[in-house]
């Protein structure tokens, strides 16, 4: 029974461990697509998704948010939904709001693919 234990323990250590693994590699990510925005870019996309009558993303914002990519877009647009308080709720409106954002930025910068 003691042999059990320990490897339960060393299992849930490991589980434990690949979690703040994952988590520490996660919040990397997100700061890296993070950085790519200027602070300005970052509140004019994030009011366009989340504040209602906000004026749209500009020309030179779609550019960056191009650059970010779909990836790191959905990643931050995630990250918000997730682990702020009272956005989760309204994520059945943000959510096309986002997409409605990223494909009107994709357009605007020629990118290929739309966000579905």
């Amino acid at each position: 029974m003691a042999k059990l234990n320990s490897f339960s323990v060393v299992v849930v250590a490991a589980m434990l461990l690949a979690f703040v693994v994952a988590a520490e590699q996660d919040f990397n990510s997100l700061m890296l697509c993070s950085i790519k925005l200027s602070p300005d870019c970052g509140q004019e996309i994030f009011s366009d998704i989340f504040w209602q009558n906000s004026k749209p993303v500009s020309d030179h914002c779609c550019h960056s948010l191009a650059r970010l990519g779909l990836s790191c877009h959905n990643r931050l647009f995630d990250n918000i939904v997730n682990t702020q308080h009272g956005y989760k709720s309204n994520e059945t409106i943000t959510r096309p709001r986002s997409v409605q954002v990223w494909n009107k930025c994709a357009l605007v910068a020629g990118v290929i693919a739309p966000a579905a």
